[in-house]
């Protein structure tokens, strides 16, 4: 089977700055896959390169079997790419910027632009620049879902959402993926991206991140517990390797053994919250870093 999306040992640098540096990618065709890194790693330098926006100074690409070096306008008739800025103009209307962005596809999803269009509630007679950061967030994302192609790229779709708004975007996801498209989905949110995907490749400092690497430290946050306890004074059972107190005044606790079997322990009385193994992106990549220069 064919991949949809295949990097190879890609490289790109912008001032003699490594941004890319021997990136690799592989999506399967009718998948939706994560891309998850931290800021400055190199995802969105990757998505336009795959979209033709961006040459590569080396490796090999292809996009659905096409080089976006030598067929960057065949690959963007058949995909349809939301940037991680929302790039929307600020001098038309909604309706009058959708009408544009819709002109590119000659196949539309018409009754998922209807239900886009009622559950976003977007003012489109308004000019865009009045909009709110959401409001233009949903507007890319209606001129970015509503067309009908083989690869949807997004990067950060769920940036500036409110929760009700993300859940909505997940089985709209969900959906285009049941018709057949592939989705390649960058995000900084580990929960909605693993909620979606199969397969996620992570990138730090323009590299891919070895899948050992990544299951060992996902093994090494799996006895990381974070508690929000009702009073400071609870007593902690056995077993803490290491306990800090962030900010939030949420209680970060290292355990040495089952972090579950630890949480046996504790009185369930005195807790309000609490979260086991890697749920924040910012947790796995310090994991994924220590030790790196």
């Amino acid at each position: 089977m064919t991949d949809a999306i295949a990097l190879r040992s890609v490289q790109k640098a912008y001032r003699g700055r490594a941004a890319l540096a021997g990136l690799d990618l592989r999506v399967a065709p009718g998948t939706i896959h994560g891309f998850v890194g931290p800021n400055g790693a190199g995802k969105s330098t990757a998505l336009r390169i795959l979209v033709g926006i961006v040459q590569r100074d080396a490796g090999e690409v292809r996009v659905l079997g096409l080089d976006p070096a030598a067929h960057a306008l065949a690959i963007r008739r058949r995909t349809s790419y939301l940037p991680g800025e929302t790039a929307v103009y600020g001098h038309l209307t909604g309706a009058e910027f959708l009408r544009f962005a819709f002109s590119f596809y000659p196949r539309r999803d018409e009754t998922l632009r209807a239900e886009l269009e009622e559950a976003f509630a977007l003012p489109l007679v308004r000019k865009v620049r009045t909009y709110s950061a959401g409001m233009k967030q949903k507007l890319a994302l209606l001129a970015t879902l509503v067309p009908e192609v083989d690869l949807y790229v997004l990067d950060e779709p769920d940036r500036a959402l409110d929760a009700s708004t993300r859940v909505f975007l997940r089985a709209v996801l969900r959906r285009l993926q049941a018709r057949g498209s592939t989705l390649l989905l960058s995000s900084h949110h580990l929960a909605e991206v693993e909620a979606l995907t199969a397969t996620t490749t992570f990138v730090i400092a323009g590299r891919t991140v070895p899948p050992d690497r990544v299951a060992a430290a996902r093994s090494a946050l799996r006895r990381v517990v974070r508690l929000r306890l009702r009073t400071p004074e609870v007593a902690l059972p056995a077993g803490v390797v290491e306990q800090t107190r962030e900010p939030d005044g949420t209680m970060r606790v290292t355990v040495a053994g089952d972090a579950l079997a630890w949480l046996r322990g504790l009185d369930g009385d005195a807790v309000d919250s609490v979260e086991v193994g890697p749920t924040r992106l910012e947790d796995l990549y310090q994991a994924l870093t220590d030790g790196e220069p």
